[in-house]
């Protein structure tokens, strides 16, 4: 008798998925084999079928948290619900919920040179809705991702306060983790907080027998997740952009009633030019920037009254302090006024970077 193992079926029940995470968990699998014949050189018409092999696609967890932000994102001290962007892609073989949670890290994704000085405040996290791309407080309000189907991804942002004040080029590093939870029905389903790889293997027979497997990596930049754990995370940054300003007085004689040369004395009747420089150091502009100077009793704002006196100076202008030879354009004629003793320059915008001087002439009683 000779027996020849002809061929082996597969009939698959279920939807198979034509992505990259593979058939799609709870697809029944069923197999069978058929077994032909000779016996005596004849061929026997009956084949032999075996028994039908049964089980079900296991659930392959895996998940990425990926940092959107190409680099740290510039916030200014006091800012409200400033924004960093995430994706969360399912990169598993079933629907799932995935569960958020956002954290203050250390992990400096964007290698700069002094990470995590600062926490943010008031954290939340919020699921794009995909009504209007970006953030927005009214549409973006979901705080966990509601059945992200295999091969899916959903956009996800941290949203933050910046306290104040904080220095210019102060980093906060903030990490997105996504849990990987119950999917199936709308609503927030519980985490998944263990797999079945301890467990001995259940072929099941039907869709909902299949088993869970963790296949997720370690979190990335610095993000605390290990591997093997139903969880991922990423890190992202916020970093401050805001002005610094350093203020410099110094004063000069420009003339006094005595003197014909250029070597004036501080005497009474003379002028003194005082100049104010206000330097931005910082990598962002300083708006309404107002200076008040109580001038000193020992001095008049304005003009000598000595015979000859030349005009008094009030003004601001667009370069650094020469008190001596005031350099620059000013900048606006009525920048710099005087009253009841106070001297108020307004010197409105000081650009990152760059100086400004307000310049004032008083005379010694």
């Amino acid at each position: 008798m000779k027996k020849i193992l002809v061929a082996a079926s597969m009939m698959l029940f279920g939807v198979m998925s034509a992505q990259a995470v593979g058939v799609a968990a709870g697809t029944v699998v069923t197999n069978n084999a058929s077994l032909t014949y000779e016996v005596g050189g004849t061929q026997v018409n009956t084949p032999v079928n075996s028994n039908d092999d049964v089980f079900v696609v296991d659930d392959k967890v895996d998940l990425t948290v990926v940092h959107q932000d190409g680099a740290a994102v510039p916030v200014a001290p006091g800012a409200t619900a400033q924004a960093l962007e995430f994706l969360v892609t399912n990169t598993g073989n079933k629907t799932h919920d995935f569960l958020l949670t956002a954290g203050q890290n250390d992990g400096n994704p964007f290698g700069e040179n002094h990470p995590d000085e600062f926490d943010a405040t008031n954290v939340q996290v919020f699921v794009e809705s995909g009504a209007t791309p970006g953030y927005q407080a009214a549409e973006d309000t979901a705080t966990f991702i509601d059945e992200l189907a295999a091969d899916g991804a959903a956009t996800v942002y941290i949203v933050s306060d910046i306290p104040n004040p904080q220095n210019d080029g102060d980093v906060a590093e903030m990490t997105l983790t996504a849990q990987v939870a119950v999917g199936g029905a709308a609503g927030q389903g519980a985490a998944i907080a263990a797999d079945d790889r301890a467990n001995a293997d259940t072929a099941g027979t039907a869709a909902g027998d299949e088993q869970i497997v963790f296949a997720d990596a370690a979190g990335t930049n610095g993000a605390t997740d290990a591997v093997l754990d139903g969880q991922h995370g990423d890190t992202s940054a916020y970093k401050v952009q805001t002005a610094t300003l350093d203020a410099t007085k110094t004063s000069c004689v420009i003339w006094d009633p005595f003197t014909t040369t250029a070597n004036y004395k501080r005497i009474p009747g003379a002028m003194i030019r005082y100049a104010i420089d206000v330097n931005n150091t910082g990598s962002a502009n300083a708006d309404n920037v107002v200076l008040t100077d109580n001038i000193p009793a020992a001095v008049t704002f304005g003009q000598s009254p000595a015979a000859g006196a030349p005009a008094a100076v009030a003004e601001i202008r667009d370069a650094a302090c020469n008190c001596a030879a005031p350099a620059g354009n000013v900048v606006a004629a009525d920048s710099v006024t005087h009253a009841a003793g106070t001297v108020t320059a307004d010197y409105n915008t000081v650009t990152a970077g760059t100086h400004k001087c307000a310049y004032f002439d008083v005379a010694i009683n």
